[in-house]
């Protein structure tokens, strides 16, 4: 047995990165990552190096979409995550994960995706647009994750679908997820940890039917109805119940939720957020604080969008105890804000992301 299994490390830090490394035709942001030329991804590498985490999940990653793999994900860890990136400590994470996602796969059967992505369970002009992976130090129990992929929005247990809308275009069989929801079990030492795991539809683009408002909001509840093991779920494999209550778990992604700011029903964030079952822990950082410029924006040292929201999320739960957390966003005048500013001191998505980095450090 190795060192790393037999003994657990005294803390481990767990990061979510919504890295908008997507492209609207299948493969051409891996093409982009060979020709080396885009600084972008050097810059993002260069943002995971210096915060090194032991789990990351990556948020907007193209992937095939059925849960393969077509390189890209090996490439960019091969060529930019394990070599230094404008002097910081390169990374190797041993252990990955392509979840299969709902982005760009059709609806119904047969039908042409790309010229009208909103026929897809998930918004997407191919499968896999806009998926996530997982990387991480300390292996992953793949065989034991559990997805909620399959589950169907009118199905659900108080579903807020606007089914007119859907009936209407012959979609009523849309799933709810609209990438995945997964439980993951990372083994560390001779503890095991879920990675819970989503990335909701953000809750614009809306007509008056409201139907991406009220997705964002049954995925959430989805989201909590599984760390909370209500008995009504079914996993794509059959099983019934979500997390048990003796399992430890950490909530993370880009959940596209502000409790106090945009445009989100916020009720359902909120409900999650105050749960007993996790800790809230609410990682800030200085250079939010000064960047967004908005006064209406409250509690804007938390934000971890350009736009001055709330958005991404790493949530323990009570059984982990928090002891640090932060949102990479450094401040203009700081050596590493070239990672995210351009030459006028501006954050913007040519540099790296829309999005900023979150962690949250945790003893076992």
């Amino acid at each position: 047995m190795s060192e790393q299994m037999a003994s657990a490390p005294k803390t481990l830090r767990f990061a979510t990165f919504n890295v908008a490394m997507s492209a609207d035709k299948s493969g051409e942001l891996f093409s982009q990552l060979e020709e080396g030329t885009h600084r972008r991804f050097a810059n993002i590498a260069a943002v995971i190096q210096h915060s090194q985490p032991d789990v990351l999940l990556l948020c907007e990653f193209d992937h095939p979409g059925n849960g393969g793999d077509d390189g890209m994900l090996a490439f960019f860890q091969n060529e930019y995550l394990e070599k230094s990136q404008f002097g910081q400590l390169a990374i190797h994470f041993p252990y990955s994960y392509l979840p299969a996602t709902n982005t760009g796969l059709s609806v119904v059967e047969g039908e042409e995706i790309s010229v009208s992505p909103e026929r897809a369970h998930g918004f997407g002009r191919h499968h896999g647009q806009y998926g996530f992976a997982i990387l991480s130090k300390y292996p992953l129990d793949i065989e034991n994750c559990r997805h909620w992929q399959k589950t169907t929005w009118q199905d659900y247990p108080g579903s807020q679908m606007p089914e007119s809308y859907f009936l209407n275009k012959g979609l009523e069989s849309i799933r709810l997820s609209s990438k995945n929801h997964i439980a993951l079990p990372v083994i560390v030492g001779d503890k095991r940890i879920h990675l819970v795991a989503c990335h909701p539809t953000p809750p614009v683009f809306d007509g008056p039917e409201k139907r991406n408002l009220r997705r964002n909001a049954d995925e959430l509840r989805l989201l909590h109805d599984i760390v909370t093991n209500a008995p009504f779920l079914v996993d794509d494999s059959g099983k019934r119940g979500g997390l048990d209550s003796s399992e430890a778990f950490v909530i993370m992604g880009d959940l596209n939720a502000d409790p106090v700011n945009g445009d989100g029903d916020k009720a359902m964030i909120r409900t999650l957020l105050s749960d007993l079952i996790l800790h809230d822990v609410q990682p800030q950082s200085e250079g939010a604080t000064r960047s967004v410029s908005d006064s209406r924006m409250r509690g804007k040292g938390r934000a971890t969008h350009n736009r001055g929201l709330r958005l991404d999320y790493v949530l323990p739960s009570h059984h982990l105890k928090p002891i640090n957390s932060g949102v990479f966003w450094p401040k203009v005048d700081d050596a590493l804000a070239p990672f995210i500013y351009n030459e006028s001191g501006k954050p913007v998505p040519g540099r790296s992301s829309d999005h900023r980095l979150v962690f949250v450090d945790v003893i076992l």
